[in-house]
């Protein structure tokens, strides 16, 4: 008997979720906390007997960014990343709400290959990026959107 694809995918998912739950530990994200019961790891105390103890403090950072910083044995090195500049925006009148807010999610070129639709649809598009994926888009600029979406992709009537 085969397994629905969905059980699979559910089971997939849950099994994730277990793993990261098991990995991270609540007290993983609070720096201290992980810091003082490594240290008493180390020290081969119990962490409950160092809670009282001050928590290390770290040097202060200079004023420019350093190259790398090491503590607790683990060095960082700053890495300098240069990200495409996608460069690609709307243009024309009536442009600057769509940069505003649809270029959050979109990039200009995805929303440029969409068809050309009517009026109503471009309507019920904006909705629902507004209603269903949350969109943080004023009112005020829904009526410029569909504007401008309708004056650069509307459906041409014969």
């Amino acid at each position: 008997m085969e397994l629905p694809r969905f059980a699979a995918a559910f089971g997939f998912v849950g099994l994730a979720a277990l793993t990261f739950v098991v990995i991270s530990r609540p007290d993983e994200r609070d720096w201290a906390a992980s810091e003082a019961r490594r240290a008493a790891d180390i020290a081969g105390t119990p962490a409950a007997a160092q809670a009282d103890a001050p928590a290390p403090v770290a040097a202060s950072a200079p004023a420019s960014t350093p190259a790398e910083v090491a503590g607790a044995g683990i060095t960082l090195h700053s890495v300098s990343v240069d990200l495409p500049d996608r460069g690609i925006m709307f243009s024309g009148p009536g442009s600057d709400p769509a940069n505003s807010n649809c270029l959050v999610c979109h990039s200009a070129g995805m929303v440029l290959n969409q068809p050309d639709l009517p009026r109503a649809a471009w309507v019920a598009e904006v909705s629902k990026m507004i209603n269903a994926y949350k969109a943080p888009v004023a009112p005020q600029d829904v009526g410029a959107i569909v504007d401008y979406l309708v004056s650069i992709k509307g459906a041409k009537k014969s």
